[in-house]
């Protein structure tokens, strides 16, 4: 049953759910009603007298009435409406009114005896229980029938929460005060012969106030709002149990009895609803939880298959790009092979060595796992056999070697580095004069918070040449961040301090 409120100034059947919820209330009412005239035939009837029955109507009202009351003023809290304000000080005024009254009925705590208070102590606190739950009752429905229903301040309500918890509690024990202390000058509601005329009297004007309530949510609240249909259900059968009770006529017989257990089911009807509306949002978390992880394997799924072809592509690009430069390695072969002079051919090979450079950088990072970064020792590696073949290092018997420290580079990093290490050993082989042999080591070692070192190290006997001061190797090193510096000791050692990409 969802709550749908009627358009102002009109009673319009509510609509959907709220009608079939409407017509069960109807029809769970008449048939309430019925049993109970079926009842009233026998209520005069002495029944079995249960010592543990009004300990047992007391203590089921107390924990359900009292855990209602909760849950209303939690609903108070999001409405922000009076009507639920005074229905939480009804169900809080009848929870907290089952401790005096176990505490002055004979036997529901002490064998034969009550705790406190006499016999008509407990008639008293009994008929006002019944009174003041009635009363907040009908105050509730004439509210949330009210047109208009005007609201509480969101700056009052929690003020006016506790403003009600201790209205309640004061009355609560004034009244048990007075039942205790002064119920020898209270008129008599319970004698010889069973309930007085006082008690009748009060009696049917609370059952007046219950039925009064019950039509107002029938025919004017209707399906408004849904917690009042259920309402009026506990005020059904609290209306009928005092029916009950006073055709019963006395204590333990069969009408009183069954007054006690229609109370129960009353005090248990709206917490009912309120575990209705948990299992239905559990129910309705639960869909929403399977929905959302349906989708998220769904968008899993579709975000996993677009990396999936991300990654295809971007291997694809890196292979068509390694590609390009292979063919235009072809091409400078090819116009090396037919080149006029040893200038012209070497200068052809320089440019060999910086494409094959770039094209090695998009081979790896299409052979990489991530096709964002590789290794720069398998690169190192590869890069300086390059290097060997195009120097002819085997034949002039130029040993070249390469190390490295595990360094996991990108395309921005990986490029500048692999001309500057093409540009140094190339230089490097370039000082080794004619039948000259030796050895060139190549290393690239971590030198210090976030620096590198790429040392190129020869053993040329010739003099160092200007190679820290070509313009392409002081570009590369700018662009790297770097500083460069040429030493001469048994040979050449060129020293460059890079940024770390790793740090």
């Amino acid at each position: 049953m969802d709550a749908v409120r009627p358009a102002a100034g009109a009673l319009g059947k509510p609509a959907g759910k709220t009608i079939a919820g409407y017509r069960t209330t109807v029809a769970i009412a008449v048939a309430y009603a019925v049993g109970c005239i079926v009842l009233l035939t026998v209520a005069a009837r002495p029944g079995p007298a249960i010592p543990g029955i009004s300990a047992f109507f007391a203590a089921g009202v107390f924990t359900t009435e009292l855990a209602t009351a909760f849950l209303l003023f939690v609903r108070f809290r999001d409405m922000h409406t009076w009507s639920l304000l005074l229905l939480a000080c009804a169900y809080l005024y009848s929870s907290l009114m089952a401790l005096p009254y176990l505490l002055t009925f004979p036997g529901a705590m002490l064998r034969d005896a009550s705790v406190i208070g006499a016999s008509q102590s407990v008639a008293w606190i009994f008929i006002l229980w019944i009174f003041g739950f009635a009363s907040l009752s009908l105050a509730a429905v004439v509210a949330e029938a009210w047109r208009g229903k005007p609201v509480v301040a969101p700056h009052r309500v929690s003020s006016l929460i506790w403003a009600a918890l201790l209205a309640v509690i004061a009355v609560i024990a004034a009244i048990t005060a007075v039942a205790v202390t002064a119920y020898d000058r209270l008129p008599i509601l319970v004698g010889p012969q069973g309930w007085t005329g006082w008690d009748n009297v009060l009696s049917y004007l609370n059952m007046g106030m219950l039925a009064a309530a019950v039509l107002i949510v029938l025919l004017i609240v209707r399906a408004g709002d849904e917690i009042f249909l259920w309402f009026s259900l506990a005020l059904t059968a609290m209306f009928f149990g005092n029916v009950l009770s006073t055709f019963g006529g006395g204590r333990f017989t069969i009408g009183w009895s069954f007054a006690r257990l229609s109370w129960v089911f009353s005090g248990c009807a709206l917490f009912l609803y309120f575990m209705g509306q948990f299992v239905r949002q559990q129910r309705l978390l639960n869909n929403t939880r399977a929905a959302l992880e349906r989708r998220v394997d769904e968008r899993t799924a579709e975000l996993t298959s677009t990396v999936g072809q991300r990654d295809l592509l971007l291997r694809e690009v890196h292979h068509r790009v390694k590609n390009n430069f292979q063919v235009i390695n072809s091409l400078i072969n090819f116009q090396s092979s037919h080149a006029a002079s040893e200038e012209t051919r070497q200068a052809l090979n320089k440019l060999h060595g910086r494409i094959y450079a770039l094209g090695l950088v998009h081979q790896r990072l299409m052979q990489s796992n991530n096709l964002a970064t590789f290794d720069v020792r398998a690169f190192l590696d590869d890069l300086c056999g390059n290097i060997a073949v195009l120097s002819s290092a085997d034949a002039r018997g130029i040993a070249l070697t390469a190390e490295a420290d595990p360094l996991q580079t990108d395309l921005d990093f990986a490029g500048p580095l692999g001309l500057l290490v093409t540009e140094l050993v190339t230089a490097a082989f370039a000082r080794y004069g004619e039948g000259e042999n030796g050895k060139i080591q190549v290393s690239v070692r971590r030198g210090g918070v976030g620096r590198l070192a790429l040392t190129v190290n020869d053993d040329a006997r010739s003099e160092a040449d200007d190679t820290s001061e070509s313009r392409i190797v002081r570009g590369l090193v700018r662009q790297l961040d770097g500083e460069i510096a040429v030493a001469r000791e048994s040979g050449t050692v060129a020293t460059v301090t890079l940024r770390d990409p790793d740090a």
